[in-house]
């Protein structure tokens, strides 16, 4: 599993393609060692002049290295680069790859302040091929007098539909199948609100 923490900066030697030897947080930010077990696995990024690495890598704190076990992007065209010995900066980051795994495990769409039966007409895109295993959903103010009915539409035409129980606040999460390729979009229809009091703030969670 990948770990994460913010304003890590370090100084450190390399000699070609070997590992990464720490040597000493850079003014203004926090080492390694300080914001890593032994062990962790973490991105990084190294540059020096006009060269430049982004990889996944392990930190070794008995050692003080940071090894360079899966390369990610490069002024090497995407190969680990070959440093000629000397000293490089290398700093914890969230690489792009990162950021579009976490945002395509799941999504939630909502709509604000008092429902009312719409049909929706905002978009979520999906970035790549997702496949959603749950939903489920939930209001700030319950609904009463009748459920609240919701249906998502992917790409204009009905997917699934959803209801909060009449007094209820909360959707349990319900297995599902639904699959969506690159640039997909859904929209959320309201169809049913609270007969007697209508709902507020509904969000509605599809997970991977």
């Amino acid at each position: 599993m990948l770990t994460f923490a913010d304003r890590v900066k370090e100084n450190a030697t390399v000699n070609g393609a070997s590992v990464y030897t720490l040597a000493g947080a850079a003014v203004g930010f926090q080492g390694f060692a300080t914001a890593f077990a032994n062990g962790a696995r973490l991105q990084y990024c190294v540059e020096s002049s006009t060269q430049w690495e982004v990889g996944e890598g392990t930190f070794n704190a008995t050692n003080g290295t940071l090894s360079r076990d899966v390369m990610l992007s490069s002024s090497n065209n995407g190969a680990a680069v070959n440093w000629p010995a000397g000293s490089v900066k290398v700093f914890c980051v969230a690489a792009s790859s990162a950021i579009q795994r976490s945002a395509n495990r799941g999504v939630i769409v909502a709509t604000t302040g008092t429902l009312s039966v719409i049909e929706g007409n905002a978009r979520w895109y999906a970035q790549q091929p997702i496949t959603f295993a749950s939903m489920d959903a939930w209001v700030g103010t319950a609904g009463t007098g009748s459920s609240i009915e919701f249906t998502i539409k992917k790409n204009g035409v009905f997917a699934l539909n959803g209801s909060i129980t009449d007094g209820a606040f909360r959707m349990a999460p319900t297995p599902i199948t639904f699959a969506m390729a690159a640039e997909d979009w859904l929209t959320l229809d309201i169809t049913q609100i609270g007969a007697n009091t209508p709902g507020k703030n509904l969000s509605v969670r599809l997970s991977a």
